[in-house]
């Protein structure tokens, strides 16, 4: 018997690529990229693209559980920037931009 944890990571993949290919990948591991503390407080949302300065500028849309977790992933954001990118292998977000459930 197979984990369904497999199955569930193949949907999220095939639902998610067509958004964004990045995104797909960072949901599925967002555990292992940010570590357990933030991982059970925030999630991967969206990532929007747009042109600043001629280049390319991904900006990762990131929903948290409460405004001081916010506040602490603020602080930690190039870090997150950083993994995300040895993560990937390659700099995939630029920015990170925060949102708190309401």
């Amino acid at each position: 018997m197979r984990p369904i944890v497999n199955d569930v990571n193949k949907l999220i993949y095939s639902i998610y690529k067509r958004q964004h290919p990045i995104l797909a990948e960072l949901i599925i591991n967002w555990g292992k990229i940010v570590g357990v503390k933030y991982s059970t407080q925030s999630n991967p949302l969206k990532i929007t693209t747009i042109r600043e300065g001629g280049k390319q500028i991904n900006i990762l849309q990131v929903v948290v559980d409460s405004s001081s977790i916010s506040m602490e992933i603020a602080y930690q954001q190039e870090l997150m920037i950083e993994r995300i990118a040895i993560y990937l292998g390659y700099k995939g977000i630029h920015k990170i931009k925060l949102l708190v459930r309401g």
